[in-house]
């Protein structure tokens, strides 16, 4: 009899969920762990590229759990967040007019700079980083001591 009141049970459940749907009242659930794009965190993602002389150059981006999918904005303290500032000075800083503070704190100049460059290549210039950012931006890319910038 009791696997016959839990049946009940999930049926009514079922039925319930059902009518509120129908009447349009929503039900929250969950997204799934592999769609969450996570913040910037003290991982990287290493991406290789050959460029200059057929040479494999190496670009480390920020990174969320080694994935480069991830976001981060005002208030961020990662070294996510310096990689972003080092590639930002080396890639914008001289022909826009600023040298951040590589501290891996995400502040207002930070925001700032992000917000120029984004600008320089076309796209939004909110001060956030994500997707366009990181598909758009001019990274610095090394090969022993040489260093040069290109997009991903």
């Amino acid at each position: 009899m009791k696997h016959f009141r839990g049946s009940r049970t999930a049926a009514g459940a079922v039925a319930g969920l059902t009518l509120l749907s129908g009447l349009g009242i929503g039900v929250a659930t969950a997204a799934p762990a592999a769609a969450y794009a996570g913040y910037c965190n003290d991982g990287y993602a290493t991406v290789f590229r050959k460029l200059a002389g057929g040479n494999t150059y190496t670009a480390y981006l920020p990174g969320y759990k080694a994935d480069m999918v991830c976001t981060m904005g005002s208030g961020a303290q990662s070294k996510s967040v310096a990689m972003l500032q080092r590639s930002l000075n080396v890639c914008y800083g001289k022909d826009l007019d600023f040298s951040l503070k590589v501290d891996g704190i995400f502040g207002p100049n930070t925001k700032k700079a992000l917000a120029a460059a984004q600008r320089d290549e076309g796209i939004a210039g909110d001060g956030i980083y994500g997707k366009d950012s990181r598909t758009h931006l001019k990274w610095e890319f090394t090969h022993h001591t040489t260093t040069t910038c290109a997009r991903i």
